[in-house]
């Protein structure tokens, strides 16, 4: 498939993710839309595995690697399927958004790598500066807001340190073996959740069903692997875009499909963050190609 191809796919399904997230829940509890979407992904990642007469690494190293990122996924879908109960679908983008600067400084605790740059060390702040001023919007409103919007952020900052954990374990297998084999890890753990919390299968309407069924193949199959298929063929600069273009569509979908607002407080929080963003990429870089 054509590089150009793979990328807007990425960006398409990271735009639409956090709205069909909001969607799959509909008349359903959060812990049964984000179970059976994994429970799906799973299913269809262990048919292309058979389908391509592949078999999941066990080494020490690769078990490591899909119990690292079983967690991951766990751990952030859980937070970023609770918050999607009250924080609009296009602030959920926003904050993911910010992944790319987390990372960055997950790199620098765990690996070493270099951080002190001034255009980086300014896009933090001004990625945080319009968290602040989210967050301080949100102050004004009810303690549900307030949690869901504390927990998508936590689901990221959980998110980018484990995307450095797994660069630190640096497993070297495919993209589909490390979604089957997070998948494994974390598909029971959100069927335990989801029987903890209520065990009933409730009567979903045909909007929830197919957000669970389009995320399930998009968002944790096709998504995940064109992400890591992005990342071994384009430069990293090219990456960057993703989360700098994924907010802006994912805050027109919620305004056009789901009908969401948001106040001038909020979308100048949310101007800066991707100000901040934009920054910290391209801040100390060039942008022309040379001949």
């Amino acid at each position: 498939m054509p590089i150009y191809l793979v990328f807007l796919s990425v960006v398409a399904i990271w735009s639409t993710t956090p709205l069909a997230i909001q969607w799959s829940t509909l008349g359903s509890s959060f812990n049964f839309g984000v179970a059976s979407r994994m429970l799906i992904g799973l299913i269809i990642c262990l048919l292309l595995l058979v389908i391509r007469k592949q078999k999941l690494t066990s080494s020490p190293i690769a078990i490591s690697n899909y119990i690292y990122a079983g967690l991951g996924i766990f751990i952030t879908m859980s937070l970023v399927y609770y918050s999607s109960q009250t924080v609009p679908s296009g602030i959920i983008s926003v904050v993911f958004g910010l992944t790319p600067i987390i990372t960055g400084v997950f790199a620098l605790l765990l690996l070493k790598e270099s951080f002190f740059q001034f255009h980086k060390i300014a896009g933090l702040l001004l990625g945080l500066g319009g968290l602040v001023v989210i967050f301080g919007h949100t102050f004004t409103m009810d303690s549900a807001l307030i949690l869901g919007l504390l927990a998508v952020t936590f689901a990221m900052a959980f998110q980018s340190f484990i995307s450095v954990k797994l660069k630190q374990v640096n497993a070297h297998i495919s993209a589909l073996e490390t979604t089957t084999g997070a998948l494994i890890v974390s598909v029971p753990l959100f069927i335990l959740s989801w029987l903890l919390t209520e065990g009933v299968i409730p009567e979903i309407s045909f909007k929830a069903a197919f957000s669970i069924g389009y995320l399930a193949v998009f968002g944790s199959v096709i998504g995940f692997m064109s992400y890591y298929y992005l990342i071994r063929h384009v430069s990293v600069r090219v990456v960057g875009i993703v989360p700098l273009l994924t907010p802006v569509f994912a805050l027109l979908l919620g305004a056009t499909l789901n009908y969401e607002t948001l106040t001038a407080t909020q979308l100048s929080g949310i101007i800066l963050v991707l100000i901040g963003l934009g920054y910290y990429e391209y801040g100390g870089k060039k942008l022309w190609i040379k001949k």
